[in-house]
């Protein structure tokens, strides 16, 4: 007899960005966000142990750790950059996805991926 248990967790992985209306002292463009969440609020604490964001070496603290909800990093920035994000489940399985912004729009347009894994 097999006691093996399967779960598929779905998750939604997004990115969104918005022109400032006016650049930081620091020179940064836009404002912007990438998440990890559940579809549908789908509660996903319950199997996700951490989520990290690697974010560009120019940012401070390039590695962001995220160990319970809302598993999201935001900030300013003016380029786009692939940032490598890894989930890292209860059970010690990890997916490693990236989210790589769209290079033929402008960043000023609303820009959303979901990935379902």
């Amino acid at each position: 007899m097999d006691n093996q248990c399967t779960v598929q967790v779905k998750l939604e992985l997004g990115h969104r960005a918005q022109l400032r209306k006016k650049p930081t002292t620091e020179g940064f463009t836009h404002d912007w966000m990438v998440f990890v969440r559940g579809p549908e609020q789908f509660e996903i604490q319950h199997f996700v142990e951490r989520v990290v964001f690697r974010l560009h070496q120019s940012f401070p603290k390039p590695k962001r750790v995220c160990k319970e909800p809302p598993y999201k990093v935001e900030e300013s920035g003016y380029a786009g950059f692939i940032m490598p994000i890894e989930v890292y489940f209860k059970n010690k399985y990890r997916v490693s996805p990236q989210i790589r912004p769209n290079q033929e729009r402008s960043p000023s347009n609303e820009f959303f991926r979901m990935l379902v894994i």
